[in-house]
This record gives structure tokens, sequence and C-alpha cells, in this order.
């Protein structure tokens, strides 16, 4: 009895049907890992966008007025409204916002006193502010002094820009444009703060 094996053709249209087939089933898996990864990053942007607002309008309700923006709309001064006695801007009642294109962050920068810190002492580093100079100088000086903590109010961006408009002679609004940077692509969101913007 004669034993027969596979011929060079058969072995050749049976590798041919192997790879159609293994094509096939790779594209539908392909099709289906890209529709979980847009669901799932949809709700990721859904979910990062509601928590963003919400951090955002929690943080930046108290502030009385914007007392400066820079050019490129990556950073804003805000003053708190007074917490010192007296109606002189103080720096410790300042926050500075600002977005770090490097890290992708947003974040806010505020004086913190070490609470063994004499009157004295406190009243060295929180002199009145008159203006803008002053403004950077404040800020470089409590950077100096180690008394300037910085928090992420928001991270996983693109871009971000600060704005702000008065919506009525006695409001304003601070308008934070972001840009989260997702898998599937930039997802744009946009949070809206009212302050007093008190003079």
């Amino acid at each position: 009895m004669r034993r027969r094996g596979f011929t060079m053709l058969e072995l050749v249209l049976s590798l041919a049907i192997t790879v159609l087939v293994a094509a096939g089933v790779a594209a539908m898996l392909g099709g289906i890992a890209t529709g979980i990864a847009l669901g799932s990053d949809t709700r990721t942007g859904l979910l990062a966008t509601a928590a963003t607002h919400g951090r955002l309008t929690e943080d930046l309700s108290g502030i009385a007025s914007v007392l400066e923006r820079s050019d490129d709309g990556r950073a804003m001064v805000l003053w708190n409204g007074g917490r010192v006695p007296g109606g002189r801007v103080e720096p410790s009642e300042l926050r500075w916002l600002e977005f770090d294109p490097i890290r992708g962050e947003l974040l806010r920068s505020e004086i913190r006193f070490p609470d063994d810190w004499t009157p004295l002492e406190r009243a060295e580093h929180d002199r009145p502010i008159s203006g803008a100079i002053e403004l950077d100088e404040a800020f470089r000086h409590a950077d100096d002094a180690g008394i300037l903590h910085r928090d992420v109010l928001v991270d996983g961006l693109l871009d971000t820009v600060i704005g702000s408009t008065i919506s009525n002679p006695r409001s304003r609004e601070i308008r934070v444009d972001l840009t989260f940077d997702l898998a599937t692509g930039p997802l744009e969101a946009t949070a809206i703060v009212s302050c007093h913007d008190l003079h």
C-alpha cells in the first residue's frame, strides 16, 4: 500500500485560507477593541469634565476679584477678598492659577504660613500689594521663603485658557477652557465660575 502526502499546491492553498481567516478574526477583534476604547474614553471624558467643573466651582467660588491675567491666557492672579482686615490686597489673600504645558496640569498656588510663625514673621511676608510688579514680587518672595504651596486642580491636559468676563456691573465670570488628552484624541470642556468682583 502506497502512502500519499499533501502536495505543494494543497499546502499553499490551506496556508492561504488560514491566513485569510486569521486576518478576518484580527480585523474583527481590532474593531471590538476600538469600540471598547471609544466607549471607555467617552465615559472617562464625561467623568473628567464633571469632576473638573465641580472642583473648579468649589475652589474658585470664594474669589472676590480678578487682579491680573497673562497675555497668553495661561495664568491669572485672583484675590480672595479681604480676609486680612484693612481692605487692602495682601499676598496671603491671593491665588495664582497657571497652566503647566510640560506636565499638562492646571495648578493653583497660594501662601500658607507655618503654624509656628509669629505674627511678626507673618506680617513681614504679608505686606500690602499695590501693583502688577508687586504681584510678581510677592509670588517670587513666597516661593523663595518656602511658603508658596502648589496644588494640582486638573491634570491630563493638552491646553488650558483662563479668561474672565464681566457678566453684570457687580459680578464677573471666570472661564476656564480645558482640552483633555484622551487616548482617542483631544476633548474640550469649559468651566465657568462667578465671582463678586470687588474693587
